[in-house]
């Protein structure tokens, strides 16, 4: 019998999920190394036409900067489309610019290209078991905080003692298993999908569970943060009912808004739940 042979599966960076133009390179030297030993540095300055062949670890190591003469040789060198390279192109000049309201503008440029660019990866019935309980997507939304452990009594007391320490060690094996983490190339775990949401083959009991977990925490909020941490406002509707639909429309909508612009966000300090209600104060008149 033949011998089994595997190969490991390595997806390609995803240029759109960078705010660092360097993390993206450094990502794509070590892709391309996995798939072919055989390449380096001076194959990329070769294929890029960048007289150093030494030109695109400099700047990964922070010793040298994309200017504009070399933004198109790194951009033929990394082959990106067009929507890629006007990203790329964005994403160095964010970086250089030194004046804030030029590096603001820049910044709102790369978020329309990542809002034009991303879907939301939705859950399939499988991976729904990480909401089975409450903890597992908090523990995967915490591993992209700044400053995350991968320390079950560190994750214990970021979940504020709610549950135990092998209970965070399971989530994370689980969170693994579904492909919701997974390792990078020096073993520190990150989300495989920033972007999730979910779909129809969802158990509906697991969601409405979940609904029920975070309005309790929402009404204990409210005496124990204080308000400057949490915002809870709302506002009372007359409806008709041929217009409910495209209301309902709208929140979903105002969701996703908010899934693109932030769920990328890597630098946060803590985990954040945004609730968005919509229900009927009143019953029809007999």
């Amino acid at each position: 019998m033949g011998e089994k042979v595997t190969q490991e599966i390595i997806s390609r960076p995803n240029l759109f999920d960078y705010f660092d133009y360097r993390d993206f390179l450094q990502d794509f030297y070590h892709f391309h190394k996995k798939r072919n030993t055989a390449y380096s540095y001076r194959l990329f300055a070769r294929k890029a036409k960048l007289g150093s062949p030494n030109y695109l670890k400099l700047v990964v190591d922070g010793k040298r900067r994309i200017t504009d003469r070399t933004l198109y040789q790194f951009s033929r060198g990394l082959g990106l489309n067009r929507d890629e390279e006007k990203y790329f192109r964005e994403l160095v000049m964010y970086q250089e610019v030194s004046d804030p309201d030029s590096k603001d503008q820049h910044l709102k440029a790369l978020m329309k290209y990542q809002e034009k660019q991303r879907t939301p990866t939705p859950l399939t019935e499988t991976r729904s078991r990480a909401l089975s309980d409450w903890h597992h997507l908090v523990i995967r939304e915490l591993v992209a905080t700044k400053g995350f452990k991968e320390d079950p009594s560190w994750m214990v007391k970021r979940l504020g003692g709610k549950i135990t320490e092998t209970q965070a060690k399971e989530s994370l094996e689980l969170l693994l298993s579904l492909k919701l983490l997974k390792r990078n190339h020096e073993g520190k775990l990150e989300q495989t999908e920033p972007l999730l949401t979910s779909s129809d083959d969802v158990p509906a009991h697991l969601l409405r569970s979940l609904h029920r977990f975070y309005l309790r925490r929402a009404l204990a909020s409210i005496f124990s943060v204080t308000s400057d941490k949490r915002e809870m406002s709302g506002l009372l509707l007359a409806i008709p009912a041929n217009r409910l639909k495209e209301v309902k429309e709208e929140i979903k909508e105002f969701r996703k808004k908010l899934n693109r612009k932030y769920g990328m966000e890597k630098a946060g300090e803590d985990v954040f739940f945004a609730g968005l209600y919509l229900f009927p104060i009143t019953q029809k008149a007999e």
